[in-house]
């Protein structure tokens, strides 16, 4: 077995680190979610009128942003494909490092293709949803630093990871692939490897440790939190059911 070297048990100290904090905020905050005191009825109207149609409503959200769509199409135009590709190269590297090994299957080499166009979609997505805040000034007047902070660390992240097969050597591409998925399978049956050392690939890793760090104390909780939201989850029938809240009795009118 190879001796570890310095850098790979620094990123594994921050990894398990980072890892930990996630798990942790991410079920704190749920838990905040799912006992903040609701005292009244406060669906956004026209509101369905049965726990199936609101759970419909939520999905409708979920899956095809509905509302932004109606209030903003350029919005929920490069809205929508900044998701789509970030879910999609989530998924694919969940594919690539943590289910298959070598040798890896005959349509992998597509794969890659398609994960260099989701790249450069999220990529390009992002920054006109930054020059959105920048440039509309009723955007800009209601943006905080954190609206441009996470906007351009996922930038960031993404050009990264373009570097990975746009900058450096094919060859030098090649370690890091036969050195990653041996480190990345080592991070889940603890049976660690040395990390690959290639500078573009640490500072591509680094951002991705630092957006996994941030996302349960930033805006980007609303992939969970929507689901607790009274204006989507509720239904509108206050005059046929009255709604009480144990939790909220405190709170009620």
């Amino acid at each position: 077995m190879t001796p570890l070297n310095l850098t790979t048990a620094i990123f594994l100290f921050f990894t398990y680190t980072v890892g930990l904090i996630f798990v942790i905020a991410v079920v704190l905050r749920i838990y905040q979610y799912a006992t903040t005191p609701q005292p009244i009825k406060l669906p956004l109207t026209p509101a369905p009128l049965t726990a199936g149609g609101a759970f419909a409503r939520i999905l409708g959200e979920v899956i095809f942003f509905k509302s932004l769509f109606k209030s903003n199409k350029p919005t929920w135009l490069f809205g929508y494909l900044f998701h789509i590709a970030f879910f999609l190269l989530i998924f694919m590297h969940f594919l690539r490092h943590f289910i298959y090994a070598n040798p890896l299957p005959w349509w992998y080499d597509i794969f890659v293709d398609i994960g260099i166009v989701c790249g450069i979609t999220m990529v390009l997505s992002l920054f006109f949803l930054l020059m959105r805040r920048v440039l509309v000034e009723r955007v800009k007047f209601i943006s905080l630093f954190s609206d441009y902070i996470i906007l351009i660390l996922i930038m960031l992240i993404g050009l990264a990871g373009l570097s990975l097969n746009y900058v450096i050597s094919p060859s030098a591409l090649t370690v890091v692939d036969n050195q990653l998925d041996p480190y990345m399978n080592g991070l889940l049956n603890f049976q660690f490897t040395n990390i690959p050392s290639n500078p573009v690939f640490l500072i591509h890793y680094t951002l991705v440790l630092l957006l996994v760090l941030y996302i349960p104390f930033s805006k980007v909780m609303h992939f969970v939190g929507i689901f607790f939201s009274p204006t989507r989850n509720m239904v509108d029938n206050p005059e046929e059911e009255r709604y009480y809240r144990p939790n909220a009795k405190d709170l009620s009118i």
